[in-house]
Order: structure tokens, then C-alpha cells, then sequence
């Protein structure tokens, strides 16, 4: 959970350039009310040292199908990768009248019997379209396959507990998934894991949703080091863990910062829903003045992310 990503694509001796921070701010009501008790001195003294020369555009990162982590690295311009691996999360859709809901996976609480079991029974479907299935773990099965090459998805966090209208597939081969998933829907209706699921009260699997992982978006990535430490406690809205991330993860930037090699020259903070991209630059007489006067307060930063506004 500590680890920095993508490791797998660490050069030796390498040092990443650009530091990606996921859920360094929250909307959860229980995290925002921790911001007031965080304590970040080596985040501070980095920042003091930086300014913040970017900021996401609020609508533009609505409309994004990626997470603001996932979209920091446009910003020294590396581009996600539309490849031919992705991951396969099964779900449940929940259909109303005017919409269909996709349900949080995480709450199905699905074992790994039964994914491995509802797995044997979707794969042949798959592999008559090309897409070769993997059993990772009972909510990812890594798929391959030259469908879906050039196919933007969604992140499964961006969708889980709204309308997935505006998020399907779009691109060479939406309407081959969009047959896949109703193909599922239909082989999937009856098979007996839902069977008991349905008798037992809890939610069935009638669909899946693609996406992919950072490494997936990013295979090349050798200048960026994505820290993820605060996104399960963020996940599930534990204020006592996040803090405790941050604390460890606080203490890993400045031991990275004292670094002789270190050679960081940007850092992006994110929230679930914004971006904040911090750069070393030069202030102005007028800047520097006001930096004496009133020093940058990480809180107000951080507060910033989920404000969408700048901070004072």
C-alpha cells in the first residue's frame, strides 16, 4: 500500500522527475474534517519552494474518463496509452426506468470462488472475440486482446454509483463490447452464483465494467512516480488510516527531497476531482513579498483541491 507506481518500470538508479500524490484531498466529510488536524512539515517546506503554476479546469475534468492522478502526466505531455491490455471488473448494473446505475464492486463483496467460478463461465464468450480473460483477484481479470486497442475506458472509480450512459465505450469497437456485455447479461442471469447470491439477499453479478491500471496507461513512464498510499483509506473514508498514510508518505518526501539524486521538478497534487501542479519557480518581487507575509498554509492547498478554488 506504501509503494510508489509504476515500479515494474523503474530504471536502476533512476529518479522520477515528476511526483503524482492520489487523494491528497477528499469530498468524504470525515477526511475533509481531518485536513483540519494534518501536519505535513515536509510537504510544506517542498511547497515553499514551489508555485503553483496549474490547475484543472473543473468541466474539463468532469468530462475526463480518467481520474485526476490518472490525467497528471499530460502535464510534461505523456499521453495515456490506448493498448491492448485493460482490466475486466464484474459488477452490477442496477436498471431503473430512465438509467442504469453502476453499483460500487467493492460493496458486492464477491469471493474469489465465486469470480473464479463466474470467470469459467464468461471466458469461452470472451475469447471468441479475441479477449483472452485472467483471474487476478475476484474484482480484476486482466484481459488482452486486440479489441481493445484504441479503446478509452472509463475508470471504474469515475462510474461506480452513477449512470453509465454517459461513460459506455466509445471508439472502433463499442458496439462489439456493447454485444459482449448484453451477451453476459443474458449467460449470467441464471448461472448459480447468482442463484445463491439472489436467495441470500445480496447483489448478483449481471455485468462488468473495463478499465485500465496506471502501468497499463503509462507502461514508459520512467519520469513519474505515482504514490497511491492514501487511496484505499480514501476509498472507504477512514480519516484515522488516511492520516496515518499521509504521515508515512509525508516522511518519504522529505527523505526523497534531502536527496542529492532526487531530481524532482514537479509535483501534482490530486483529489478525486481536481489537480493542483506544483513547479520550483522563480517568484516576483511582488510574489516573493507575499510569500514572506502570509506563507504558503498546505491546508489551504489541499483544501483547494476539493474547493476548486484557488487557494489563498
Amino acid at each position: 500500500m506504501n509503494d510508489a507506481l509504476p515500479l515494474s518500470n523503474s530504471t536502476a538508479g533512476a529518479s522520477p522527475q515528476h511526483w503524482v500524490i492520489a487523494y491528497a484531498s477528499s469530498h468524504l466529510a470525515p477526511l475533509k474534517q481531518a485536513l483540519d488536524t494534518l501536519y505535513l512539515p515536509h510537504l510544506g517546506k517542498i511547497l515553499q519552494g514551489m508555485t503553483c503554476v496549474a490547475k484543472s479546469d473543473a468541466e474539463v475534468q468532469a468530462a475526463s474518463p480518467l481520474l485526476p492522478h490518472e490525467n497528471a502526466p499530460t502535464l510534461w505531455d505523456q499521453l495515456p496509452v490506448w493498448g491492448e491490455e485493460a482490466l475486466i471488473t464484474p459488477c452490477h448494473w442496477q436498471v431503473g426506468m430512465n438509467e442504469v446505475l453502476l453499483l460500487n464492486p467493492a460493496e458486492m463483496q464477491l469471493s474469489a470462488e465465486e469470480s473464479q467460478q463466474l470467470l469459467a463461465a464468461v471466458k469461452p464468450y470472451f475469447e471468441e472475440d479475441g479477449l483472452h480473460l485472467f483471474y487476478e483477484s475476484p474484482l480484476i481479470w486482466r484481459a488482452t486482446g486486440s479489441l481493445l486497442k484504441d479503446m478509452p475506458f472509463a475508470s471504474l472509480e469515475k462510474v461506480a454509483g452513477q449512470h453509465i450512459k454517459d461513460w459506455l465505450p466509445q471508439g472502433p469497437h463499442a458496439r462489439a463490447l456493447q454485444r459482449l456485455q448484453s451477451e453476459m447479461q443474458m449467460l449470467l442471469y441464471q448461472h448459480p452464483v447468482n442463484d445463491l447470491r439472489s436467495q441470500q439477499g445480496r447483489w448478483t453479478v449481471n455485468s462488468f465494467w473495463v478499465h485500465r491500471s496506471l502501468e497499463q496507461l503509462y507502461p514508459n513512464q520512467h519520469a513519474t512516480v505515482f504514490r497511491m498510499d492514501l487511496q484505499q483509506p480514501a476509498g472507504i473514508g477512514n480519516a484515522k488510516e488516511w492520516l496515518a498514510q499521509w504521515q508515512v508518505l509525508d516522511a518519504w518526501m522529505g527523505h526523497q527531497f534531502q536527496s542529492a539524486n532526487s531530481g524532482m521538478s514537479s509535483i501534482t497534487l490530486c483529489s478525486e476531482t481536481h489537480w493542483r501542479h506544483y513547479r520550483p519557480h522563480a517568484p516576483s518581487w511582488f510574489q516573493s513579498l507575499k510569500r514572506r507575509l502570509s506563507p504558503l498554509n498546505v491546508q489551504a492547498e489541499l483544501r483547494a483541491l476539493i474547493a476548486g478554488v484557488s487557494a489563498p
